[in-house]
C-alpha cells in the first residue's frame, strides 16, 4: 500500500512539472539555463534598437516550427503590416507559418477598455486559439493608457498567471533598463526577465545580452555578446562562465556523490605529438606534451607561422584533425606560403573533404572576443580536433582588451586554456614579442608565464656581421628537455630546419649566448653555459624563479 501511495505521489510531481522548451536562438538556451520553462512569464527589457523585437519573434518562429500555436500583440511599438515586412529580412521568418501556427494581431482593440478589460481579452484569445506561446510585444506604449497607476502590474500578474494555467508561456517585450527602479514594480511579475544591453564605446555599437533573473534555474552570469544578423540573434556566453559551468557538470556526472578519490595511480605517461622536425623534436625530448599549450614566441619573421604550419601538418600526417586559426594571412596566403617550401602539396591534401585540416580565417578587426571563443570551440567539437594552431593569440588579448578591459585578459586566456584541456586539444599559438635581439624579453600577459605548460622562443640574431635563428625551449612544464640554444634555417624547398650543435659553425652559439648575457639589462635570455632569467612586466605577479642551465654548444 505504501509502495502504491508512493507510486501515485511520484506520478502526479512528475505530470505536474513543467517542461523547458528550446528558445531556437543559439547560445540562449545555454545562458538562460537550460529554455524557457514552459508556462512561465518573460520579460525582455531593453533600449530602443537593442534587439528586443527580434529576439521574441525569433523564438516565437521557432516555436512555431516545432508545431507549436503562437499568438503575437503588438501594440504601439509597430502595426502587424510593418512587423511582418521587417521580419521577412531574417531566415527565421516562414511564410507559411503565418495564418496558421502563427497568428499576429494589433492589442490596440482591446485597450479602450482599460488594461484590465483587454487581458481578459487576450486569455481568452490565447484559449481561442490554443496558443502555447503569447508575445506582446511593445508594453512600454500601452503603459499610459490606463489612469490607474497599478494597472499594468495588474495586467502582467493578471495574464501571465492565467496563461500558465493553459500551460502557454508569455514573452512580453519594453523599452526600460533593466535596472531602473521605475521597472521593479512590473518586474516582480516575471519568472524571467532577460536583460538587452546596447552601448556605442570607440565608434563600434557593442550589444549583450544578461538573464538577471530565472526562477527554478541557474543561469549562466553576467553580461554575453549579442549579434543580429540575417540571420537574426546570435548570443556567444562569456568564455569564463562557460567554461567553469562546463567543469563543473563535468565533475558532477564523473562523481556525483563527491566521494571518488581523485588521484590515479596508474596514470599513464603523456603522449607526444611532434613537429616532424627531428632536431626541434629531440630538443623537446621527443615531441610536445600531449593536451598541453605552447607558446612561440618571438619578433616578426623570425618563422613563428611556418612553424605553426608545420606542426598542424605534422598532426594531419599522424592521422588527427587539425584546426588553423589564423587573423593576419588569409587561406589563399596561406597556401602561398607553403608552396613557397615543400609544404604546399601537403597541405592541399589536408584541405580537402575529409583532408584533416580546417582553416579559420577573421581579419583582425573589430573582433568579439566572446563571439570568436564560441565558433573556435563549435569548430573543434564539430571535427573533432586534436590539434590547435593559434596564429597569433595576441589579435585575441586586443579583442578582449577591446570589448572589456585588460584586466579580464588573463581570466580569458587561462578559460580558452581549459576549454582545451577539457577536450585534450594540444594546442600552439604564436605571439609577437617586438622587435628584439635577445636582450629584453618581457611578456605582456601571463600566457606564456602562467598559463602555458610549454614557452618556445624564436630569436632573430646578428652575430659578427651575420644573420642568424636560434630557437630555444624556455619553459616544458611536464617534461624533460634541452636547455641549449639551437640555430635554424628557413629555406626552400625544405622550410624549418632546426640543427644539430654539432652542425652550427663552431662557436657561434656560445658566442651569441654571450653576447645576450653581456647586454642584459632588465632581462635576459641565454642557454648553454649562460645565465636567464625570465622577467614579466612588474604589472604582473611576481617574477618567476631564476632558471639556471648548463649545456655546450
Amino acid at each position: 500500500m505504501h509502495d502504491a501511495q508512493s507510486e501515485a505521489t511520484d506520478t502526479i510531481i512528475e505530470e505536474s512539472a513543467l517542461p523547458l522548451d528550446p528558445t531556437g536562438v543559439p547560445n540562449l538556451d545555454l545562458v538562460l539555463g537550460g529554455g524557457l520553462l514552459r508556462g512561465s512569464l518573460a520579460i525582455v527589457v531593453g533600449p530602443p534598437g537593442c534587439g528586443k523585437t527580434t529576439l521574441a519573434t525569433q523564438i516565437a518562429f521557432a516555436a512555431a516550427r516545432a508545431g507549436r500555436k503562437v499568438l503575437i500583440l503588438t501594440a504601439f511599438s509597430e502595426p502587424t503590416s510593418k512587423l511582418l515586412t521587417h521580419l521577412r529580412a531574417y531566415d527565421f521568418f516562414d511564410q507559411d507559418l503565418i495564418g496558421d501556427r502563427v497568428k499576429l494581431l494589433s492589442l490596440q482593440q482591446f485597450l479602450r477598455s482599460g488594461l484590465a478589460s483587454a487581458s481578459l481579452e487576450v486569455v481568452a484569445l490565447a484559449r481561442t486559439e490554443q496558443a502555447s506561446l503569447v508575445v506582446l510585444d511593445g508594453f512600454s506604449g500601452i503603459r499610459s493608457t490606463d489612469a490607474e497607476p497599478h494597472a499594468a502590474r495588474q495586467f502582467l500578474f493578471d495574464i501571465g498567471t492565467t496563461l500558465s494555467l493553459q500551460k502557454a508561456t508569455t514573452i512580453i517585450t519594453t523599452e526600460a533598463e533593466v535596472r531602473d527602479p521605475v521597472f521593479f514594480p512590473e518586474a516582480t511579475t516575471a519568472d524571467l526577465i532577460i536583460g538587452l544591453h546596447f552601448s556605442v564605446h570607440d565608434e563600434r555599437q557593442r550589444r549583450r545580452i544578461e538573464a538577471v533573473k530565472a526562477r527554478g534555474a541557474t543561469p549562466l552570469g553576467g553580461l554575453h555578446g549579442l549579434e543580429i544578423s540575417t540571420a537574426g540573434i546570435l548570443v556567444s556566453p562569456r568564455l569564463e562562465v562557460r567554461v567553469v559551468r562546463a567543469g563543473q557538470e563535468r565533475a558532477r556526472q564523473a562523481d556525483p556523490d563527491g566521494t571518488e578519490d581523485p588521484a590515479d595511480p596508474q596514470a599513464a605517461p603523456l603522449a607526444r605529438t611532434r613537429f616532424d622536425l627531428p632536431a626541434l623534436d629531440a630538443l623537446l625530448s621527443g615531441g610536445l606534451t600531449q593536451a598541453t599549450t605552447t607558446v612561440v614566441i618571438g619578433s616578426g619573421g623570425t618563422g613563428k607561422t611556418l612553424l605553426g604550419l608545420h606542426y598542424a601538418l605534422a598532426g594531419v600526417r599522424a592521422g588527427e584533425a587539425v584546426v588553423f586559426l589564423g587573423f593576419h594571412e588569409s587561406r589563399r596566403q596561406l597556401i602561398a606560403k607553403a608552396d613557397a617550401f615543400n609544404l604546399g602539396q601537403d597541405m592541399r591534401a589536408a584541405l580537402l573533404p575529409n583532408g584533416g585540416l580546417t582553416l579559420l580565417h577573421y581579419p583582425p578587426v573589430e573582433l568579439d572576443a566572446d563571439a570568436l571563443a564560441d565558433h573556435l570551440l563549435t569548430t573543434l567539437d564539430r571535427t573533432g580536433a586534436q590539434r590547435l594552431v593559434v596564429d597569433s593569440i595576441a589579435v585575441i588579448e586586443r579583442a578582449v582588451i577591446e570589448g572589456s578591459t585588460a584586466r579580464r585578459v588573463p581570466n580569458y586566456l587561462s578559460a580558452l586554456v581549459a576549454a582545451l584541456q577539457a577536450r585534450r586539444i594540444t594546442a600552439l599559438f604564436t605571439k609577437e614579442t617586438g622587435p628584439l635581439v635577445g636582450a629584453d624579453l618581457e611578456l605582456e600577459t601571463d600566457l606564456s608565464s602562467g598559463v602555458a605548460e610549454n614557452v618556445l622562443w624564436l630569436q632573430a640574431v646578428i652575430y659578427r656581421e651575420r644573420f642568424y635563428r636560434v630557437i630555444s625551449v624556455l619553459k616544458m612544464r611536464f617534461s624533460a628537455h634541452d636547455l641549449t640554444l639551437r640555430e635554424f634555417t628557413i629555406t626552400a624547398p625544405t622550410g624549418i630546419e632546426v640543427r644539430a650543435p654539432f652542425e652550427s659553425e663552431r662557436g657561434v652559439l656560445a658566442g651569441i649566448a654571450r653576447q645576450q648575457s653581456d647586454s642584459q639589462t632588465s632581462g635576459v635570455a641565454a642557454a648553454t653555459g649562460a645565465y636567464v632569467r625570465w622577467r614579466r612586466r612588474p604589472r604582473s605577479a611576481p617574477s618567476q624563479a631564476d632558471v639556471r642551465s648548463e649545456g655546450s654548444a
